[in-house]
């Protein structure tokens, strides 16, 4: 297995409302900047969006732009900026992309639950906020147990193949013990990875869930838990796959913010760099 290296980014929020002084447009101009310059620096197979690139559906204030206006962000956010990618990217639905099965299909090309191979390894795309789709009333979503049956047949296409599990996010207070089995047991699984919070933190799910990592993807837009953007800026993880594991880190690139009416520099920083073993060899 050759070494290859993917990208993952979340909740980027393409919608009306401004963070850290920059507007909205400014800061999808300044991801595709920086995730096209990170490419050239160190060359990507793909990159894995975990959801929310807009306020299409929102329970709050003015509501979601779909039923406010008819606006989607979303298709805004793939024809105006990540169809300027320099690599293959995929999109996975968030809790603010209420759209059903078949709106979803249209606007992106891929099913809301979803699975594929790269550099070796089967990633699956686990749908989690499929409880509400579209709805006629503004709302964030409703959370639904990651389908284990769609895992279960996907592992089963791929018999050989180490596993991520990946999505908008992973409610461990929701989920059943099933699920907690299912991840002990099922030794392919290597890794979970997902956004929603706009942290990035690594949760340890314990011995119920076979030590598996949880790894929380940051953001590309305002930074969650009460963080500052001192502490955590705008940025993705990349993740090296390697025939003993996964190398992954989050990387905050070179950016300016506003804040209180004042430029503040931001330097390069990497956190929270691991690297998690295969629990299969």
């Amino acid at each position: 297995m050759d070494e290859t290296r993917i990208i993952f980014c979340s909740d980027v929020h393409l919608c009306h409302i401004n963070w850290y002084g920059r507007t909205s447009e400014d800061r999808m101009e300044n991801m595709i900047e920086n995730l096209n310059k990170f490419y050239d620096e160190k060359p990507y197979e793909r990159i894995i969006f975990l959801g929310d690139y807009s306020l299409d559906h929102w329970g709050w204030d003015i509501g979601g732009s779909w039923l406010r206006e008819g606006a989607s962000n979303t298709e805004n956010f793939i024809e105006r900026f990540a169809s300027r990618l320099k690599a293959q990217y995929y999109m996975a639905p968030g809790n603010h992309e209420q759209y059903g099965y078949e709106n979803w299909k249209n606007i992106t090309g891929t099913p809301r639950d979803d699975a594929f191979t790269v550099g070796g390894y089967l990633i699956i795309s686990c749908d989690n906020f499929s409880g509400i789709l579209d709805p006629d009333f503004h709302s964030d979503g409703k959370y639904t147990n990651t389908k284990l049956g769609f895992i279960r047949e996907k592992m089963a296409e791929h018999p050989d193949m180490p596993v991520i599990l990946c999505g908008h996010f992973f409610d461990l207070g929701r989920e059943g013990d099933e699920f907690f089995e299912f991840l002990k047991n099922e030794k392919r699984i290597t890794l979970l990875v997902c956004g929603h919070d706009h942290i990035n933190e690594i949760t340890d799910l314990g011995e119920r869930a076979g030590n598996l990592m949880l790894y929380h993807d940051g953001h590309y837009s305002y930074a969650g838990g009460k963080r500052s953007p001192e502490n955590l800026m705008w940025g993705f993880c990349e993740a090296l796959l390697t025939e003993d594991g996964i190398d992954i880190r989050y990387v905050e690139p070179e950016n300016t913010v506003i804040l209180d009416g004042e430029a503040h520099g931001h330097k390069y920083r990497e956190q929270n760099h691991i690297f998690v073993k295969r629990r299969d060899i």
